[in-house]
């Protein structure tokens, strides 16, 4: 399988894309902003996308559901745990000076452990609270889509509403950083890294931090 990232928007972030060789199917991951023309390239490309999965419900995550779902068809799935925050996507969006274009209902509620991929797709949801009560990372082959839980040389924020210090920290010490260190990791923004490399140097959460919890 392949991960393509598209860098979109003014907050950096990362929409996904997985593919499979030999197949036109496909599934997208966090519909961001500004992420028209990915849209445009999954339509030019003929491909038919199977599911739209979401690493969690905030607004600049979500916003463009409504457009890949309409265009595709797509199925939406998250875990129930950010439920309050998908409903509350629009006020999110208000809050700062964003348009909301509304939301569609999710079909499907993910579960820790669950097999979220498709034939030749192969992705298993690991819920990675802390960001967000809801957050998941998506596991697959070609490594770990976490979201907002873990950036290179960061970790996400805990002061918006459902976050936790203390439970992202344990979050990532305890279901992230046991994946063997040259596991690539594809965060929600900016670059990608390795478990690795954050175990290493990461301020908040690496070898020196973790001698001083």
């Amino acid at each position: 399988m392949r991960v393509e990232r598209f860098n979109v928007g003014p907050f950096d972030n990362n929409l996904y894309l997985l593919t499979s060789t030999g197949s036109k199917d496909a599934i997208v991951v966090d519909p961001s902003m500004e992420s028209g023309h990915v849209l445009e390239a999954i339509r030019s490309r003929g491909l038919n996308l199977r599911r739209i999965l979401l690493t969690h419900a905030h607004v600049d995550h979500v916003v463009m559901v409504r457009a890949f779902h309409e265009a595709t068809g797509a199925p939406v799935w998250l875990h129930a745990d950010d439920k309050l925050l998908y409903e509350r996507a629009g006020d999110q969006a208000a809050a700062m000076g964003l348009a909301w274009p509304g939301s569609v209902p999710v079909s499907h509620w993910m579960n820790d452990g669950e097999d979220v991929g498709i034939p030749g797709i192969d992705a298993r949801a690991l819920h990675t609270p802390g960001h967000s009560p809801g957050s998941i990372t998506f596991a697959t082959p070609e490594g770990l889509i976490v979201g907002d839980v873990l950036f290179s040389g960061g970790v996400g924020r805990t002061d918006l509403p459902g976050g936790s210090g203390d439970v992202l920290l344990r979050t990532i010490r305890e279901r992230l950083f046991v994946y063997p260190p040259e596991t690539n990791v594809y965060p929600g923004h900016g670059a990608l890294t390795t478990i690795g490399r954050e175990m290493a140097s990461n301020p908040f959460v690496g070898v020196h931090a973790l001698q001083n919890p």
